[in-house]
């Protein structure tokens, strides 16, 4: 591994730590930074590890997300045990505590909020500094100057010349430019190619694709859990007749589906939402709405985008085989530290996040907007399954998680079961996407 700079960051961070990797590599610092350099199929753990041994510079992205991420937090467990230069760039002003300030309260911070970005700078020749370089300084020659005055005037007397094909090449440019350009994405499995994406559509689909957690499958109870017996309701009697089922690997989303991810593909017209609130969950969907964005993902990819199968997004929820067995998705008795909930006084749906996380680093799946299942809604059965899609016909559709209008908080348990009919657009709903991939 040929690289002196290894950037260690929260997924939330994303775009910063981009941007970093960036103008280190304009200044002919090699950078190692995941997912980029992480081949298809690789394992993280063992990647992360030797790139880090390999380096001569860690770089943290100190933010609050980074601060409770575990993966943070054991890359500068390695970085610390192999003796490695560590840099913090703090993204915020978040507070050390715990393994954090033991690692980084004695090194040469960074502060760089509320704008990072006016701290590249200083973090270049930071880095320059303990690599034993200097700062790169691109100049332009008096001889150079000349020689593009006079190529500039040949070119000015070769346009006047050809000023109708100049004008029909201006007409037809933009056309060509977008049927020639590939869009390229290939990360553990999932792997596109395709033309013809706007820059906008380009950006959602990345950020679709980033977000995508790839989940191992196993076999899990579906259903009302007799331990959890204090927290039923009504609502439960939908959930009655736990099951054993068990599923193949797939992908699903991190977060809720965006109103900045619909926007590139299908039109906000007639949908819950604040302007100037790219981030918050799409709202005001019918059951037809949210497989038609999916539907519309897989004919641009060619991946197997879905919604999820009831019984996938139950055992994402409950946290898969990493399951501490949860009452909502990622705490055992208090929705509001998860979800946004009726507590939080909403009048729509939030910005994706901001809350807990559960055991697969999945958000919102308790509160904010309720999701849209691939399911017709019918009673369970007791019989064991494996991949189950529900009945193949029926009137509803299944809904699951609750939202931020949801009165009674126990009836935002993983296990509480919603259904509507699949054509009425309903408030405080939306979706999470899937990727099959067997």
């Amino acid at each position: 591994m040929e690289h002196d700079v290894f950037i260690s960051y929260s997924s939330q961070d994303k775009v910063a730590a981009d941007a970093i990797c960036h103008i280190l590599e304009q200044n002919e610092v090699r950078c190692w930074i995941a997912p980029r350099d992480i081949p298809a199929g690789a394992e993280y753990g063992d990647l992360i590890d030797e790139a880090i041994k390999h380096c001569r510079i860690v770089v943290v992205l100190f933010s609050q997300t980074a601060a409770t991420s575990l993966w943070v937090k054991g890359e500068m467990n390695i970085a610390f045990e192999e003796g490695k230069i560590i840099i913090p760039f703090r993204l915020d002003p978040t507070p050390l505590t715990g393994q954090s300030r033991v690692i980084l309260n004695q090194r040469h911070w960074i502060d760089a909020y509320p704008d990072y970005q006016t701290k590249f700078t200083e973090l270049v020749d930071a880095v320059l500094k303990a690599i034993g370089r200097n700062r790169l300084i691109k100049q332009t020659s008096s001889h150079g100057n000349v020689r593009k005055r006079l190529w500039n005037r040949k070119r000015l007397i070769s346009c006047i010349g050809g000023i109708f094909i100049v004008l029909l090449l201006a007409f037809f440019l933009p056309y060509l430019i977008r049927s020639l350009d590939r869009f390229q994405y290939d990360r553990e499995g999932l792997h596109v190619s395709v033309k013809g994406l706007t820059g906008e559509q380009e950006e959602a689909l990345t950020s679709i694709l980033d977000r995508m957690r790839l989940i191992e499958g196993g076999t899990f109870v579906m259903g009302n859990n007799i331990n959890h017996i204090d927290f039923f309701t009504e609502q439960d009697s939908f959930s009655a007749h736990p099951h054993y089922v068990t599923l193949e690997n797939f992908y699903i989303g991190q977060y809720e589906v965006t109103q900045r991810e619909w926007k590139a593909f299908l039109s906000l017209d007639g949908r819950c939402i604040e302007e100037g609130e790219a981030e918050q969950a799409m709202d005001m969907l019918s059951w037809e709405d949210a497989a038609l964005f999916a539907d519309t993902l897989a004919k641009i990819t060619g991946l197997k985008f879905a919604l999820p199968t009831e019984a996938q997004w139950e055992y994402a929820a409950k946290g898969g085989k990493r399951s501490r067995n949860y009452v909502f998705s990622g705490h055992s008795d208090d929705p509001t530290e998860v979800g946004w909930t009726s507590a939080d006084g909403l009048n729509a749906a939030h910005k994706v996040g901001g809350k807990r996380y559960n055991e697969l680093e999945l958000y919102d799946m308790t509160g904010n907007v309720s999701e849209w299942c691939q399911d017709y809604f019918a009673p369970y059965s007791s019989d064991s399954v494996t991949d189950p899609e529900g009945p193949e016909r029926g009137l509803n559709r299944v809904l699951r998680g609750g939202d931020f209008r949801t009165s009674n908080l126990f009836d935002l348990k993983i296990t509480t079961r919603y259904s509507a009919a699949p054509f009425v657009n309903r408030k405080a709903t939306g979706l999470r996407l899937v990727i099959n991939i067997k």
